[in-house]
C-alpha cells in the first residue's frame, strides 16, 4: 500500500519512464531502419543525378497503368515502371538544359488531333487497329465541358499525358541525334566495298574440343595477362552475385495417380448420370468443344475410341500430359478440310445492325442485288470489302468460333448466313468447300484429373531437404552430400540485386525472388547456406510444390573494375584462356603443314567450303561468329593464297581462297550508299541511345531495399 501511495504522490516518474521507454522503441525503429535502408529515405526508391523517384509514385503510377496485370508477371511491370521513371527523370532534365519541352497545343493534338502520340495508338486502337475516334472524341469533350469528373479516369488520363510527354521528349532528342549524322564519301566507300566484295573459300575448322582440358592448366599469371589486355572489358557496373543451388524435384507416386484415377471415375459416374453434359462438364471445370476434331488432333490413347465409338460413348478414363481424362462424344460430322467464303461485316453486334444485316440479307435473297457490290458498299472489313467481301479458301479454326462453325458445320453453297461475332454482325456465303479424305470430326465433352503429389508426398521430399540442410554447414558440405545423393548441383547466372528470375525455374517469379533478395543479404559471406528449403510451387498452375532447393552463396563479384579474383569467377573468361592454350598447342602440332585435306585427315574434321562471303558477314556458315577467319581471307585476296592457321572464336582454322577477291572501283554516285550509311547509324541511335544514356547516368537503385 505504502508503495502505490508513493506512486501515486509522484505520478510524474512513472510517465517520465514511459515516455522514455517509447523513444527508446522509436528510436531502435529508426535505427533498423536507417541501416537498412542506408542513404534512402523509406519513400526515396531511387535516384537519378540526385532528383529522387519516389516510391508513392512509383506505386500510384504502377496501380492506374497496370490495374489488371497478369498472375505472375509484378516484378516484370515494376522493371518497366522502373525504366520509365529512370526515362523521364533523365528526358526531363536534360529537356530542361536543351529548351525543349511540349507545349499544349501540342499535347492536344498528340492526344486528339491528326498525330496521335504512340501512347494513344496503343490503348484506344478498335478492331480494326486503328484509333478509336469517337471514344477519343468523347473524352475530348467531356474534359472540354468540365463532364470528366470521374476521379480513376481523370488520375488515368492525368498519368497518361505525362508518359506522352516523356514518349514526345523522347523522340525529339532521338531527331536531335539523328540529325547530327554525316556519312563522308570514305565511309560510303567503304560500305559499298563491305557489302560488294566476295570471298570464296576452303578451310578447315579444328574444334578446341580436340584438346583435353586437363592439357591445359590456367594460373595467376594469365589471368594478370588477361586483364592488362582488356583492363575495361569485365568492368561491373553493378554487384553481382552467383549461388549454387540442388533441386529436389516433387513428383507423383504410384498411390497419387491412383487416387487421380478413382477422382476421374467419380466424374465419369457424374457424366453418365448428369441431365445437361453440357452444363455438368462446364461446372467440373471441364471444355465442351465449339469445333469437330479430326483424329490427328485427338488424345494418343484414345484416339481410336473416339473415332468410332457411338456418339454418346463416354471414353476413359485415360492418360494424356499428366492427366486422367474422360471424353463424351456429344457429335461426329464430316468436315471439309477448307473453305471458300465472302461476308459482310457491320461492326458492333447491335440490333440496329442486325436489323441492317437482314435488310442485306433480303436484297440477296430477293436476287435484287449481287453479293460483291452489296459487300463494297456497306461492309465495314478493309481487308475483304474491296474484293467483293471474298476471304479466299481458310482451313478449320482459322476464324473465331461462331465465324468458323456458320462456314464449316452449318452451311450449303450458295445460301446466306447471319452470324454475330465479337467483330459485329457478318453475313456469310459459303462458295466452295474441298474434302480431301473425307475424314469425319468428333465433338467432345471433355473432363481431366490432374496426376499431382499428394501433400503425404511433397512433406516427404522437404523432409529430405531438410536433413540435407542439418547436415550441410557450407557450400562445400553441400555439394559433397548432393554428389552422394545422387543430385546436380546447379550454378545460377550471375544475379544482381532487383533479379527475380534464376535458372529455368517456372512458377511465380515471387519464389524466385526470395532466393535473390536471400543471396544479396549484407550478413551472408561466400560459401554460407541458406537456413530454409525454398519452395517453388507447380508451373503450370497446380495447387502443389513442384520442388524444393537448397541454396548456398558461391561468388560475389563487386562493381568495379575487374581483378584477378573477379576474373576467375567468370566462365566466360576462363573458356577464352583455355582456348587460347589450345590453340597454341593446335597451332604447334600443325606446324608447317598448308594443305586442307592433309589436316582433315590429321584431325579427322571435313573440309568446308565459304560462298559469296562479305565482309559485313559476321557467320561463318556450319561454324558461327569468326570475323578473325572473314578479315583474313579479304587479306589474302588472291586465289590459291593459304593462310597460317587461325585462333577463331570456336577452333582453329586453316583457309584457302579459290578465287580472287576483285577490286571494286565506287560508283561515280555515291549518294545511295550515304543514304544507307545514315539510315543505318540513325537506327542504331533510335534503338540504342537511351540504353547508353542510362549507362553513363549516375543512377542510384533502391528497389531491392522494397520488393
Amino acid at each position: 500500500m505504502a508503495l502505490i501511495g508513493t506512486i501515486r504522490k509522484n505520478g510524474w516518474i512513472l510517465i517520465v519512464l514511459m515516455v522514455l521507454a517509447l523513444g527508446g522503441f522509436i528510436l531502435m525503429d529508426i535505427i533498423t531502419n536507417a541501416q537498412r535502408y542506408g542513404s534512402a529515405d523509406v519513400n526515396t526508391i531511387g535516384k537519378v543525378k540526385g532528383a529522387e523517384i519516389k516510391r508513392s509514385e512509383f506505386d500510384t503510377y504502377e496501380k492506374i497503368i497496370y490495374s489488371n496485370p497478369q498472375p505472375g508477371t509484378g516484378y516484370q511491370i515494376r522493371q518497366q515502371v522502373w525504366d520509365y521513371f529512370v526515362d523521364r527523370t533523365m528526358l526531363e532534365q536534360e529537356a530542361e538544359r536543351l529548351g525543349l519541352g511540349v507545349g499544349k497545343d501540342e499535347l492536344i493534338d498528340l492526344q486528339f488531333g491528326d498525330n496521335l502520340s504512340p501512347v494513344i495508338f496503343q490503348r484506344f486502337a478498335g478492331p480494326d487497329g486503328a484509333p478509336n475516334r469517337e471514344q477519343l472524341n468523347n473524352i475530348k469533350n467531356a474534359i472540354e465541358s468540365g463532364n470528366f469528373n470521374d476521379p480513376l479516369n481523370r488520375a488515368y488520363w492525368a498519368t497518361q499525358e505525362k508518359e506522352i510527354i516523356t514518349e514526345r521528349l523522347q523522340e525529339k532528342m532521338a531527331a536531335l541525334l539523328t540529325k547530327a549524322v554525316f556519312a563522308p564519301n570514305w565511309q560510303a566507300e567503304m560500305s559499298y566495298r563491305e557489302g560488294n566484295q566476295r570471298a570464296n573459300f576452303l578451310f578447315v575448322r579444328i574444334p578446341y574440343e580436340k584438346v583435353a582440358d586437363s592439357e591445359v592448366s590456367l594460373t595467376d599469371d594469365d589471368f594478370k595477362a588477361y586483364l592488362k589486355e582488356n583492363p575495361k572489358l569485365y568492368t561491373q557496373p553493378e554487384e553481382t552475385r552467383t549461388v549454387e543451388y540442388v533441386e529436389l524435384n516433387v513428383y507423383p507416386t504410384a498411390s497419387d495417380s491412383a487416387a487421380a484415377y478413382e477422382a476421374a471415375w467419380r466424374l465419369w459416374e457424374g457424366l453418365r448420370a448428369a441431365d445437361n453434359d453440357s452444363l455438368y462438364t462446364v461446372t467440373n471445370r471441364g471444355k465442351v468443344d465449339t469445333r469437330f476434331r479430326k483424329k490427328d488432333d485427338l488424345p494418343a490413347a484414345a484416339a481410336d475410341s473416339l473415332t468410332t465409338a457411338p456418339v454418346g460413348t463416354i471414353v476413359g478414363p485415360f492418360q494424356d500430359q499428366g492427366k486422367w481424362v474422360i471424353a463424351k462424344i456429344l457429335g461426329r460430322k464430316v468436315v471439309p478440310d477448307s473453305v471458300q467464303a465472302r461476308h459482310i461485316l457491320i461492326r458492333n453486334a447491335t440490333p440496329e445492325n442486325e436489323k441492317k444485316i437482314d435488310s442485306l440479307k433480303q436484297l440477296l435473297t430477293a436476287k435484287a442485288v449481287t453479293f460483291d457490290s452489296l459487300a463494297r458498299a456497306n461492309s465495314e472489313d478493309p481487308g475483304s470489302a474491296s474484293k467483293g467481301g471474298d476471304l479466299g479458301w481458310f482451313s478449320e479454326g482459322v476464324m473465331v468460333p461462331e465465324f468458323n462453325a456458320a462456314c464449316f458445320y452449318d452451311s450449303e453453297i450458295g445460301k446466306y448466313y447471319k452470324v454475330s461475332t465479337q467483330f459485329g454482325w457478318h453475313l456469310i456465303e459459303v462458295t466452295g468447300k474441298k474434302f480431301l479424305n473425307n475424314q469425319a470430326g468428333v465433338r467432345l465433352a471433355t473432363l481431366e484429373q490432374p496426376i499431382e503429389p499428394s501433400k503425404e508426398t511433397q512433406q516427404r521430399v522437404k523432409d529430405k531437404a531438410l536433413e540435407m540442410l542439418q547436415k550441410a554447414k557450407t557450400r562445400q558440405d553441400l555439394t559433397e552430400l548432393a554428389k552422394k545423393e545422387g543430385y546436380m548441383i546447379l550454378v545460377s547466372q550471375p544475379l544482381k540485386a532487383n533479379d527475380y528470375t534464376l535458372g529455368s525455374f517456372g512458377g511465380s517469379n515471387e519464389e524466385a525472388r526470395e532466393i535473390v533478395r536471400w543471396a544479396f543479404e549484407n550478413k551472408n559471406k561466400v560459401d554460407a547456406i541458406a537456413q530454409e528449403v525454398f519452395s517453388f510451387r507447380d508451373p503450370n498452375g497446380g495447387y502443389f510444390d513442384s520442388k524444393y532447393v537448397l541454396v548456398a552463396l558461391k561468388s560475389i563479384l563487386p562493381k568495379g573494375p575487374a581483378t584477378v579474383a573477379t576474373l576467375k569467377e567468370n566462365p566466360r573468361v576462363e573458356m577464352e584462356l583455355r582456348n587460347r592454350k589450345k590453340a597454341e598447342i593446335i597451332k604447334n602440332k600443325i606446324g608447317n603443314k598448308t594443305e586442307l585435306n592433309v589436316l582433315s585427315s590429321d584431325w579427322m574434321v571435313r573440309v568446308d567450303t565459304a560462298q559469296n562471303v562479305t565482309m559485313l558477314q559476321a557467320f561463318l556458315p556450319g561454324a558461327g561468329a569468326e570475323p578473325r577467319v572473314i578479315g583474313t581471307a579479304f587479306y589474302l585476296a588472291k586465289s590459291g593464297a593459304v593462310s597460317k592457321p587461325i585462333a577463331g572464336n570456336n577452333g582453329v582454322y586453316v583457309i584457302r581462297l579459290t578465287d580472287d577477291i576483285p577490286e571494286l572501283a565506287p560508283p561515280v554516285d555515291m549518294a545511295m550508299f550515304r543514304r544507307q550509311v545514315t539510315s543505318s547509324v540513325s537506327t542504331s541511335i533510335r534503338t540504342g541511345w537511351l540504353n547508353i544514356w542510362r549507362k553513363y547516368s549516375d543512377i542510384d537503385d533502391y528497389r531491392s531495399r522494397f520488393f
